[in-house]
């Protein structure tokens, strides 16, 4: 209830911003702003209602899902809304019970959420929005700043991404236009995989094992200093959980392009072919379907820049497949890219990888694989692509 939160977080006079009806205000939550007592920050801001006048209030951010709040001059809860306007901003009507001063608290719905939002006053009804259903916020599990090493715990109480079923927390990063900056995520308990988006969840950047084995590693340059989120994630198997190491530092470090991870947990070494056989892996609106492949079967795809991203700026392609008994020969071709072909188990010592293994530039794997695994295969290319066609195709060796 809003009496409980302005109770428990009183702010003195001085600080109230006064506003108008039919005034419209920008502003900006920042960390150094006051806190309710779920960790939410707000700023408070002060107007004259008049008793049965109609008063429409707006609170849009593209930084933080915005929440509305209305109170008397003594901090008496009078009308709340989360999502009343369309993608995750506030919208309520108000009408003063009594000629006086009033509250509107410019607050986020989680904790350590923070950036730009707009408030707005405007007499009238508040307009009825087309969409109300809020998508790519989202909980906060706290706030990270370049220079910061936080340790957490990936658990089942966590967030689940349902297409995939893996866990992740949202961690917010206030960052500088212009200033470059590297996060890892380390973990010894699960293959760590890292997201770096926008506030509403467009992705910029993801990497699985650019950090040194199954370690995760982004680098990015900030244009502006509009707060952004990491995400914490997993790459394998569904449901992994344990412990984590985050951190942010200043300045832009080397990442293993195409590293090699051998990762091994209980979990993964009995996960079926039903669960790898049709994965989708999605990070606040953005997903990539893992398609499988069956030995004998040729598939026919596209790379383009609404791919996943390698850290050297190469597109790919996931796809799985069950490795049949005796040698099995695996051809990545295109007439559009040099091809890359990438893949990675369980129970090989090293990720596989094949430039030029095929007739012409096409890339080529012939193995005998140690179990029928699932193996996922990387369809990847040694330069960037804009959009381009490739063809993929196992089959079994006749040696």
């Amino acid at each position: 209830m809003l009496t409980a939160l302005a109770a428990a977080a009183p702010m003195a006079l001085s600080s109230q911003i006064p506003i108008r009806v039919g005034q419209v205000v920008t502003g900006r939550l920042t960390h150094t702003d006051q806190k309710f007592s779920d960790g939410s920050r707000y700023k408070m801001y002060a107007f004259v209602g008049n008793k049965g006048d109609t008063v429409a209030v707006d609170l849009t951010s593209d930084d933080f899902d915005a929440n509305l709040l209305i109170a008397d001059a003594s901090g008496n809860s009078l009308a709340r809304n989360d999502d009343g306007g369309e993608n995750c901003n506030a919208r309520l009507t108000f009408v003063p019970p009594a000629t006086g001063n009033y509250r509107v608290y410019a607050n986020s719905s989680s904790q350590a959420e923070i950036g730009e939002f707009k408030l707005t006053l405007a007499r009238g009804k508040a307009r009825l929005p087309a969409d109300s259903v809020c998508k790519g916020f989202g909980p906060v599990a706290g706030m990270i700043e370049v220079g910061q090493t936080i340790t957490g715990n990936l658990t089942a109480d966590d967030p689940e991404f349902r297409s995939d079923s893996t866990y992740f927390e949202r961690w917010v990063l206030p960052v500088k236009p212009n200033q470059a900056f590297t996060a890892d995520l380390q973990s010894e308990d699960f293959d760590a995989y890292l997201w770096l988006t926008r506030g509403h969840g467009d992705k910029i950047v993801a990497n699985d094992d650019g950090g040194g084995g199954c370690n995760a590693r982004l680098v990015y340059t900030p244009q502006d200093d509009h707060p952004l989120r990491l995400i914490v994630n997993t790459a394998r198997p569904p449901h992994s959980t344990g412990r984590f190491t985050l951190r942010v530092t200043e300045g832009e470090s080397t990442i293993e392009t195409k590293g090699n991870c051998r990762f091994r947990s209980v979990a993964s070494n009995t996960q079926t072919m039903q669960q790898a056989s049709n994965v989708t892996t999605q990070a606040s609106g953005q997903s990539a379907s893992v398609q499988a492949i069956r030995v004998g079967e040729t598939v026919n795809g596209t790379l383009s820049s609404s791919d996943s991203l390698y850290p050297d700026n190469t597109y790919f392609k996931f796809y799985q497949f069950a490795a049949p008994t005796g040698p099995v020969t695996i051809d990545l071709a295109s007439d559009d890219f040099d091809p890359v072909l990438i893949v990675r188990g369980d129970d090989l010592d090293n990720s596989i990888i094949n430039d030029d293994g095929g007739p012409g530039c096409a890339a080529r794997v012939s193995r005998t694989f140690p179990s029928r695994g699932p193996y996922r295969i990387l369809v990847n290319t040694t330069s960037t692509p804009q959009r381009v066609v490739h063809h993929a195709g196992i089959e079994p060796d006749a040696r």
